[in-house]
Parts: C-alpha cells; structure tokens; sequence
C-alpha cells in the first residue's frame, strides 16, 4: 500500500510540474512574439520606403541604383573610373 501512495504522489507531482512548466512556457511564447510584433510594427513604421530609380552609367551603360552612383555635369557614373575615363575621352 506504500508502495502505490508513493507512485501516486510522484505521479501527481510530476504532473503539477508539467502543467507548470506548460503554463510558463507558454507565457514565455506569447512575450516574446508581442514583443516581435512591436519591433516589426516600429521597423515599418520608422523607415517609409523609397522606391529607387535604377540609372545607366554614361560611359558603360551599366544600370546601378541612384543612391550607389555619382553627378557630374548632369550625367550619371557608376564609380569615379568611370567618370575620370568620361573626362578624358571628352577632353580628346
């Protein structure tokens, strides 16, 4: 009779640790996916998008993004080599 008071106190137990466990975990879950939604909802909302325009360098015609190139003279450079050879070809 002992024997089966202590294999059900330790069943017991062990299911008083499992919904615990169960419970805290699941607390810990849905922290951490509010805080998710937080970070992504201020990363969308602190940085609007900008649509860039894709432009063709005058010397090679390559197409880069606006933001990554170089004016001059109202004419759009992929680098500044390309732009000193640009130079030299129209001081020739």
């Amino acid at each position: 009779m002992g024997r089966l008071l202590f294999i059900s106190g330790l069943i017991f137990l062990g299911w008083i640790a499992y919904r615990f466990l169960k419970n805290t975990w699941a607390q810990r879950l849905r922290e951490v996916e509010q805080r998710e939604q937080q970070t992504h909802w201020a990363a969308t909302a602190a940085k609007p998008t900008k649509i860039q325009q894709i432009k063709a360098c005058a010397y090679c015609k390559t197409h880069i993004p606006e933001d990554e190139g170089i004016y001059r003279d109202g004419k759009f450079f992929c680098s500044y080599q390309h732009l000193d050879r640009y130079l030299e070809h129209e001081q020739q």
